[in-house]
């Protein structure tokens, strides 16, 4: 959630490597935006890439959408010929959420007088660009990760005749009080900057930033992993331990990111039913691959098993890890990437051919 961020919430954050053949970037504008608060904006852009083309009956379309802080790209690894996101048979489109990226964000000048904003604001946002904006009523799938499942999970709920099926990775339907507690301690290490001036910096109080990621790196990973052998030489553990931070600080502005975490860390997908998860997930029509991780702290058991109760149908996948909530994020070819990607790939196949 958190990367995911949390857990999708954050989800958070998943920049997977390698470049995905023919794409396009385009943005998608919004003349007038109400947010869940009532809040308004002029313009809203809705930042976007593309992969493959569509077909005939304009029904093989896949939008991916990604965790806290990761953006449009974050499934790169996993697009190509003969993998899960097949650009010679589907038309592919990432999508930058609302506060990040291509899309509008604080950043572009507006800082901590941006709209708070929710998962439910980055959906209907999306929905008006790929409703409005590419002029389509089907989508073959939604899928992301972490605060991607949340997206995913909303699209089924809010518009259950749009999406056929669901693509969840170490997904949830909710944060819990351990990711939010999570999160407000990364923002306890922002605000605390000296720089950080109430949000109204003028220069970006990048310290803080890297002192949040150091708390936030601990809780992606399982014990197993942190005290494996790929972190025994402390160099090379306190090296990942500051790229995490460091990767934030150089991508994000601080009120960017705060924001992110904030709609990850205060989702709840049943909000709008009175709390009752059954009747909103009962909404839900696609058919749900839920992709869980073994060793996963940011997403724990419970709340995949939430989902597995809830939703009407679920195909499931658990990968035997110790890479914690970043199992869906390892480079290509590795045990943990295989595993997603071969059952994204049978996944979507069974929703192209109908069964």
């Amino acid at each position: 959630m958190l990367k995911t961020l949390l857990p999708a919430a954050a989800g958070a954050l998943m920049l997977l490597a390698g470049e995905a053949v023919a794409q396009t970037d385009a943005v998608h504008t919004i003349p007038r935006f109400t947010f869940e608060s009532g809040a308004t904006m002029e313009n809203m852009k809705v930042g976007y890439t593309t992969w493959g083309k569509l077909n005939a009956a304009r029904d093989n379309a896949i939008l991916l959408v990604p965790g806290t802080s990761s953006g449009r790209l974050f499934a790169a690894s996993y697009i190509g010929p003969g993998k899960a996101f097949d650009p010679e048979k589907h038309f592919i489109i990432g999508a930058d959420p609302i506060g990040g990226g291509a899309s509008t964000k604080p950043a572009d000048g507006m800082g901590p007088d941006f709209p708070r904003y929710g998962i439910r604001d980055m959906v209907r946002a999306q929905h008006h660009l790929v409703t409005e904006g590419l002029g389509l009523n089907r989508l073959l799938a939604v899928g992301g990760s972490s605060m991607g499942s949340f997206q995913g999970l909303e699209w089924g709920v809010t518009y259950p005749d749009i999406p056929k099926g669901l693509i969840l990775w170490v997904p949830a339907a909710r944060s819990d009080r351990r990711f939010q507690t999570i999160v407000d301690t990364v923002e306890a290490m922002i605000t605390l900057d000296p720089g950080w001036q109430g949000g109204r910096y003028a220069k970006n109080p990048t310290e803080g930033i890297r002192r949040a990621g150091i708390v936030y790196f601990p809780w992606l990973y399982s014990d197993a992993y942190l005290t494996g052998p790929a972190f025994r030489d402390d160099a090379v553990f306190d090296k990942a331990k500051f790229a995490f931070g460091e990767g934030w600080a150089a991508n994000w502005d601080a009120v960017s990111i705060l924001w992110r975490y904030h709609a990850s860390r205060n989702h709840d997908v049943s909000k709008p039913y009175g709390g009752d998860m059954a009747a909103a997930l009962g909404r839900v029509k696609a058919t749900a691959l839920i992709v869980a991780s073994s060793s996963d702290r940011v997403i724990y058991p419970d709340l995949t098993a939430e989902m597995l109760t809830h939703l009407p149908k679920v195909n499931y996948l658990r990968i035997e890890t110790d890479k914690g909530h970043l199992a869906t994020s390892q480079p290509e070819g590795t045990p943990e990437w295989a595993a997603a990607n071969a059952r994204t790939r049978a996944f979507i196949a069974r929703l192209a051919s109908g069964e």
